[in-house]
């Protein structure tokens, strides 16, 4: 399901003095998604810097919007020397692939190949693989998938991931569809020629990039499994990264496949005060 991803970075707090002789830092940021890439200006001589920046703007696949993290970069800038890395945010897009919860009282369900927008908005922390956390970012994400009429031949958005073995809260189980693994093999780019030239930190991100990567990449594929079981979720999953040397990187996934249904709750108001909310109307009349 192809999509649109928007990004405004809105400003950051706490960064790490960068410049000595001003206890200051002259930072930017970076924004990567896929091939492309977008910077902000240049936020000068301050630790909490307020970018505002415009929309960053990515059109993108289904492969893309699954198994590609979105990438913030804050970098230092530096006048007369190469810039300073501060530090990275990865962000998984999967989560802002779901379809919108169902009002409860909606007579059409929700239709999952019909255009949606998702929203993630808030302050993330900064990770430097040299230094550990440096500050945080506030960024908004927003989301904008299309109809695609091949939605179930690459895509699997919609199907959810919990680590949970049991049903998770706010959803009751319709059916049990079966076990899903599988296995994903990559190179390790700590054993490639580059990165006997590259500094340690390049070397660290080339890897902490690929293991995000191939986490993506391995859910797109059991959810593809699990859409063709007619499931639309995965409990109990389980992620296994195992580094072979030279032989590459090994990545497991693993599940069961159900159907889950979301269970809606009303609430009523009488005289100003709100009462507690009752069960699913489908568990009442089960009961009356």
């Amino acid at each position: 399901m192809p999509g649109k991803v928007k990004v405004r970075v809105v400003a950051g707090r706490n960064l790490p003095v960068m410049d000595r002789s001003s206890d200051t830092t002259d930072a930017y940021v970076e924004v990567k998604l896929g091939t492309i890439t977008y910077k902000t200006e240049v936020y000068r001589k301050s630790l909490n810097p307020q970018w505002n920046s415009e929309w960053f703007r990515f059109e993108v696949d289904d492969q893309e919007l699954q198994d590609e993290p979105l990438q913030i970069r804050l970098m230092d800038h530096d006048t007369y020397s190469a810039n300073d890395a501060i530090g990275k945010v990865y962000i998984d897009l999967n989560p802002l692939l779901l379809p919108p919860p169902t009002p409860p009282h909606s007579q059409r369900p929700h239709d999952p190949s019909q255009p949606g927008t998702a929203v993630m908005s808030g302050w993330l922390p900064v990770y430097d693989t040299m230094h550990g956390i440096r500050g945080e970012v506030n960024i908004l994400v927003k989301v904008d998938l299309f109809s695609d009429f091949n939605k179930f031949r690459q895509s699997s958005c919609g199907v959810q991931f919990f680590f949970t073995p049991e049903i998770p809260a706010g959803y009751r189980c319709q059916n049990i569809v079966g076990f899903v693994e599988e296995l994903v093999v990559n190179d390790d780019p700590e054993y490639q020629w580059i990165d006997k030239i590259r500094t340690p930190r390049a070397s660290n991100e080339a890897r902490q990039t690929l293991f995000s990567k191939l986490s993506g990449e391995l859910q797109r594929r059991i959810g593809l499994k699990v859409l063709e079981l007619g499931g639309n979720a995965v409990i109990g999953y389980r992620q296994y990264f195992d580094l072979e040397g030279e032989t590459g990187i090994v990545v497991r996934g693993l599940g069961s496949a159900v159907t889950l249904v979301r269970l809606h709750y009303e609430s009523s108001t009488t005289g100003g005060t709100t009462h507690s909310p009752s069960p699913l109307r489908e568990i009442t009349a089960q009961r009356e």
